[in-house]
Formats: C-alpha cells, sequence, structure tokens
C-alpha cells in the first residue's frame, strides 16, 4: 500500500509546487507582464477559486470512471497547461493556463484522497490521508523552494517547465505503478448539495475555509513580506521557505497522527491559537525590519505557522471523512474545494490589505480569519456532538 500511496502523493506534489510557487514570482511576473504585484496575486486567486467551484462539478462527471484513468487524465491535463503557460504573452492568458490548470488539479486531488482513504483499514485512514496532503506539504519544502531559486535566476517561465514536467512524471507514475481501482458510485450533484444539509459538515467546511484564508493572506505576498522585514533578496527569501516548508510537513505529519491518537476539538483549537499568533507576529515583525531582532523573529513566525497552518488540513480531511462515511468522497471533493475556496478568499482578501494598507496589514487580517475558525470551533464543540454511522 505504501507504494500506491507514494504514487498518489507525488501527484499532489506536483499539483502543490504550480499551485504554490508564485508565492516567491510575484514581483517579477509583475515586473515583465506590466501588472502591480496585487493583480499579479489574481494567478493565485484565479486557480484556487476555479478549483473551489469546479470541483464537485467535475467529480460528479468523472464519478462512474475509472479512478486510475481518472488520475491519468487530470494530470495530464494540469501538465499541458503548465506547458501552455511558458509561452503565454499576456496576463490574460497566463490566467487562462490557470484556470486550465485548475481543472486538472480540481479532479486529481479530491480522486487521490478518495483512493487513498479506501486502500487501508479505517483506524489508519487519517494518516493514508496524511501521505496524500503530504505531497502538498513536500512541494513547500522543495518545489516551491526550487522554484523560487530557478524563477530568480532563469525567469519565472522556466518554473512552468519544472511544473509541466513534474506533471509527467506523475502521471507516467500513476499510469505504471496504482492498480485498477473499482470506480465508485456515481454521485450527483442533488446528493452533493444533500451533503450540506449536514450541520456538522458545513461547519467544517466553514473552518477549513476560514482557516485556510487567514494562512493564505500572509502566503500569497509572502516573498515581499519577508524582503521587507529581512531585506533579503530571492536566494535568501528561497532560504526561508525552504525552513517554513520543514516545518510545514512536521505539523502534517502531526495533523495524521492527532487524527488518529488525539481528541479532534482540543488539538484543532490549539492549531487555531498558534495559527493567530503566528500571523499577527508577521505584522509587529514588519515593524522591527532593519533591527537585529527580525530575522530571529521571523524564524519563529515561519516555524509555528508552518506546524499550525498545515496540521490543520489532514486532521479536517479526517474529521469531514468521519462526519460523513457513507458519502466520503462527496465530503471530500467538498472540503476540497473549501481548502481552495479560502485559498483563493486569502489571496483576495490580502491583496485588499494591501490596496487600503501596507505589508503589516496581512499579518492582523490573516489573524483574524484565524479567530474567525475559532469561534467556529468553539460554537459547534458546544453542540451535541453528531453520531457518526457505522461503516458498511
Amino acid at each position: 500500500m505504501r507504494l500506491r500511496l507514494l504514487v498518489l502523493a507525488l501527484g499532489t506534489f506536483a499539483i502543490g509546487t504550480g499551485s504554490f510557487v508564485f508565492a516567491g514570482l510575484l514581483e517579477g511576473v509583475a515586473r515583465d507582464l506590466s501588472v502591480s504585484v496585487g493583480a499579479a496575486g489574481n494567478l493565485v486567486t484565479v486557480f484556487a477559486v476555479t478549483y473551489a467551484v469546479s470541483s464537485p462539478v467535475l467529480v460528479t462527471l468523472t464519478g462512474g470512471m475509472a479512478p486510475r484513468r481518472v488520475l491519468v487524465v487530470a494530470m495530464a491535463v494540469f501538465a499541458l497547461a503548465n506547458a501552455a503557460a511558458v509561452f503565454a504573452p499576456t496576463f490574460g492568458l497566463l490566467l487562462a493556463c490557470r484556470v486550465l490548470a485548475a481543472f486538472g488539479a480540481a479532479v486529481f486531488t479530491p480522486t487521490a484522497l478518495a483512493v487513498a482513504a479506501g486502500l487501508g483499514p479505517p483506524e489508519g485512514r487519517g494518516r493514508a490521508i496524511s501521505f496524500i496532503t503530504g505531497g502538498l506539504t513536500v512541494s513547500f519544502v522543495i518545489g516551491i523552494p526550487l522554484g523560487s531559486i530557478i524563477g530568480t535566476y532563469a525567469g519565472w517561465r522556466m518554473t512552468f517547465v519544472m511544473v509541466a514536467a513534474l506533471g509527467v512524471i506523475a502521471m507516467l507514475g500513476i499510469r505504471s505503478l496504482l492498480p485498477q481501482v473499482e470506480a465508485q458510485p456515481v454521485v450527483g450533484l442533488r446528493e452533493r448539495i444533500d451533503a450540506l444539509k449536514q450541520p456538522a459538515v458545513v461547519a467544517a467546511l466553514c473552518l477549513t475555509t476560514l482557516g485556510l484564508m487567514g494562512g493564505f493572506v500572509i502566503f500569497t505576498y509572502v516573498s515581499p513580506l519577508l524582503a521587507e522585514i529581512t531585506g533579503f533578496g530571492g536566494a535568501g527569501v528561497s532560504g526561508l521557505l525552504f525552513l517554513f516548508g520543514i516545518a510545514a510537513m512536521f505539523g502534517n505529519g502531526l495533523g495524521g497522527y492527532g487524527a488518529d491518537h488525539l481528541g479532534y476539538a482540543r488539538l484543532m483549537a490549539a492549531i487555531l491559537v498558534l495559527l493567530a499568533l503566528s500571523l499577527l507576529g508577521f505584522s509587529l515583525l514588519v515593524t522591527l525590519a532593519g533591527t537585529t531582532l527580525a530575522l530571529p523573529g521571523t524564524l519563529v513566525a515561519l516555524a509555528v505557522w508552518g506546524v499550525a497552518g498545515f496540521a490543520l488540513n489532514p486532521l479536517q480531511q479526517y474529521r469531514v471523512a468521519q462526519l460523513a462515511p457513507r458519502t466520503r468522497n462527496i465530503a471530500l471533493s467538498l472540503n476540497a474545494s473549501a481548502i481552495y475556496l479560502g485559498q483563493g478568499a486569502g489571496a483576495g482578501l490580502g491583496a485588499l490589505a494591501l490596496g487600503y494598507g501596507s505589508l503589516a496589514t496581512l499579518g492582523w487580517t490573516g489573524a483574524l480569519c484565524a479567530l474567525a475558525a475559532l469561534t467556529v470551533l468553539l460554537l459547534t464543540s458546544r453542540a451535541k456532538r453528531p453520531e457518526v454511522a457505522p461503516e458498511g
């Protein structure tokens, strides 16, 4: 089973690298295509919102197909879109390529999560899911810093070459190594909407969205933010992103372990408090730019943010799968949409914060989103815990 999960994680690694690599490249894109840094952030917003809106529809349309075939085609679309982006002459066409890439990612990720959740026994489901989301986390450790370095020294278009190559490798690996898996029963949009009639599921999706919003208010613009605080150039910022990725990998593992062994509510509350404090810390760090406290403070804030922000994802994936065991693929698809909706909304909110404020505004704006997620958790924890239907 380990090899099967590894192949799926390779696909999410390619998607994670392509999705998030712009965090270190926005200034170069803005300069070359004659748009503002805030406008360049729409490359993140458009990708994320397209993913969020299209995922339930596309997963419904592909629900009766063999999962391996779905994964191969979805990754092929993702790779093709990134290859086309290499030659995009205008910002508008680059946005169009991002939309196409989002379509591929919107099918691949929830399908991979559903396949992973069904490969092993129920008691190991949290670890299996965290293994797949770990592909996204590893993209922070390796893919994003590497893409940032390539963009700095070879131009941001070369990062699309790298992402397209990763997509092709993932596609070939899935086609060769993943065994045939029985197709899930086709689930209509009406049934997906019916899943939203469960208050506990809706609350979990809201928490996911708000938690991701908080992180992406800052992450979308993390390169200019870190440069402002530390005075580092492209290579230095890439190094900081590498350290952030290591913390994120640890957080992803913590979330998977916590899903299987620790209580959900208390662990999630601790995660959201730490997330809010770390994001708020960046607003303080902007005021300390140029002082001896700036760099060590940045390292602490990045470490806490990485652990807390990435422990949230697998814990929430496990939670929604637990709340809807009979319609697990629906719940995971909706949660994947909530993740990307949070990313897109966070990027858009970050652009507004920059437009009406400054880099210092990003930190407390993101912290407010994390506190809103904590409020949802506290309110729902007071309600009677919903009964979880047995598997069968």
